[in-house]
């Protein structure tokens, strides 16, 4: 497309690894990948670098980040006021600390509910979730860093409000934010183990789609496992950030290096 760049590919900072970021980015490039995800929360497990040492280390190898905020130990739905504004206070840390490292972009989950739970509650958490939506929109519009609302996988314990598009689209349209900061992330294999095929997505949302998370799966559990395939779905998608989401830094090896006859799209 005349205009446009081409796509970043690369991967995202796992909990598991042990690697510094400066470690795992020459790994990335070693293997011609130009990408970093870093999880927000997981920086802190081993220190933090400082916004002007990432900024370096992406001038001096080339690279773009993007940043997943908290979302294990913090839900945007929370029932619990307090809790439901620490969550918020999370991202908006996220989106402030995307912007001081110039990342292009924020993966934020938008929530869900218990499905034991009686409707009352399911209908106050959406609303809940709603609202910290907005007020973390108001604050990527702030700051200048886009927010890239993931699609979350459904189970059989919970009704996520971004599983599958009419529900995405619905809470889109419920947030009914106005602005052009409020972006999508696309994850492939939630979408898999959810039932829902990817390209949906892609016919719906389009180039609203900042962020791909490009993992595979067998249908019916979020294994994150190899998807050797994935410059297909990178070249259809055609967003700007394209992150492999993998459990070890080998299945991300896996990913690159796959022989054709791994080649597999979910």
């Amino acid at each position: 497309m005349t205009g446009r760049k081409l796509p970043r590919i690369g991967a995202s900072l796992d909990i598991r690894y042990d690697e510094s970021v400066e470690s795992i980015v020459e790994f990335l490039v070693d293997r011609g990948l130009n990408h970093l995800e870093l999880r927000h929360g997981y920086l802190d497990v081993r220190g933090r670098p400082s916004a002007e040492r990432l900024r370096e280390i992406a001038t001096d190898y080339d690279v773009t980040y993007t940043v997943h905020a908290p979302h294990i130990d913090a839900t945007l739905a929370n029932v619990n006021e307090r809790l439901r504004e620490a969550s918020v206070e999370a991202v908006t840390d996220a989106l402030e600390f995307a912007a001081a490292i110039d990342a292009g972009g924020v993966v934020v989950h938008g929530g869900s509910t218990r499905n034991r739970y009686p409707d009352a509650v399911d209908r106050h958490q959406r609303e809940q979730a709603i609202t910290s939506i907005r007020e973390c929109v108001a604050c990527a519009d702030r700051v200048g860093v886009p927010l890239c609302l993931e699609n979350q996988r459904e189970t059989a314990s919970k009704f996520r409000y971004t599983a599958t598009p009419d529900r995405l689209e619905r809470f889109l349209e419920s947030v009914d934010a106005g602005s052009d900061r409020l972006k999508l992330t696309l994850d492939v294999g939630h979408a898999k183990a959810t039932g829902v095929d990817y390209e949906s997505f892609v016919e719906r949302f389009g180039d609203r789609i900042h962020v791909v998370h490009l993992h595979d799966n067998d249908g019916t559990a979020d294994d994150h496992e190899p998807l050797p395939g994935y410059e297909a779905v990178v070249d259809r998608v055609d967003a700007p950030y394209n992150v492999l989401e993998m459990k070890s830094l080998a299945d991300v090896d896996r990913c690159v290096r796959g022989s054709a006859s791994d080649r597999t799209v979910p």
